[in-house]
């Protein structure tokens, strides 16, 4: 990550007391006020990721990951595997990186190369 990390102190009017929060230099100096935090549950990451894909697709931009895998294969998707919904009309999944792979009921593994091969295809 670019820019530095650092510790500030101050008042926060939400729960009106003292605080500590964590701030990246680079963060700070292009947008304004930045806070991190560390994401400890499945549960906080899916808000998290739509958050973050609101403002990518305020500017048009996309995140698109390929890493060498063909652009569509046909897998049926569990509720366990989708962080959020994403898109226009929230018609698209983002899936974690380690999600399961079925073919009409039978499951075929995690996604990973070799399970992609024995997956059915589209164009």
């Amino acid at each position: 990550m670019p820019g530095l990390l650092f510790e500030k102190s101050d008042y926060s009017f939400k729960s009106h007391r003292r605080q500590i929060t964590v701030q990246n230099t680079y963060f700070n100096e292009r947008f304004g006020r930045s806070d991190f935090e560390k994401i400890e549950y499945y549960t906080m990451l899916g808000s998290s990721v739509a958050y973050l894909m609101k403002y990518l697709e305020k500017t048009g931009e996309k995140i698109v990951y390929s890493k060498g895998l063909p652009q569509y294969f046909i897998s049926d998707i569990m509720d366990e595997d989708v962080v959020c919904t994403i898109g226009l009309e929230d018609n698209k999944l983002l899936l974690f990186d380690d999600f399961a792979c079925w073919d009409e009921g039978e499951y075929i593994g995690t996604v990973s190369k070799d399970t992609i091969k024995q997956m059915r295809k589209s164009n």
